[in-house]
């Protein structure tokens, strides 16, 4: 991957400065629910995400056992609360993800993984942001071109659709 990925994803972040699920802070819905994590609670990094965080001191780095093009996926941990413009990726979009597959297409949806959040709520949906979901979907378009991205994002719609498939189950 490209040397200059740290600035794609900072291009990335500030196309997203602007824009949050909802217009008020959604944090004071659930008492910041997501921000809330230990040691071994976190978010998934992005291909390449990771150099940005490496040597932050209000972050720690560690490889997970899930496997995406290849590669162990990197989770980062927060020591703490943090400021919008410090997150990672998977935080700004937080409670959606890219959901991508090359016959498929890219569309935006739940992060199965978001059932604390009172955003995935149906009575919710009225309330979240066009503008929001739209900067997704354009942000996300960018980074399919990106092989190892698009890779990446096809690996983890796989494992998000068992995910829900698996508790489709057993509910």
């Amino acid at each position: 991957m490209s040397t200059h990925i740290s600035e794609l994803y900072k291009q990335v972040y500030k196309r997203l400065d602007d824009v949050t699920p909802l217009t008020v802070d959604c944090g004071e819905l659930c008492d910041k629910l997501c921000c809330r994590g230990d040691e071994e609670s976190g978010m998934y990094l992005f291909p390449g995400e990771e150099r940005l965080f490496i040597e932050n001191k209000n972050y720690s780095v560690l490889p997970t056992d899930f496997i995406a093009n290849s590669r162990p996926v990197q989770l980062v941990v927060c020591h703490g609360p943090c400021t919008r413009t410090d997150r990672p990726l998977a935080c700004r979009i937080f409670p959606f993800f890219p959901h991508y597959k090359r016959d498929e297409g890219l569309r935006i949806a739940l992060d199965p993984r978001a059932r604390l959040c009172p955003l995935t709520s149906p009575e919710a949906t009225p309330y979240i942001s066009k503008k929001f979901l739209r900067r997704l979907e354009k942000v996300f378009s960018l980074l399919i071109k990106f092989p190892e991205i698009a890779a990446y994002l096809e690996a983890i719609t796989c494992s998000f659709d068992d995910l829900h498939a698996l508790r489709k189950d057993f509910v």
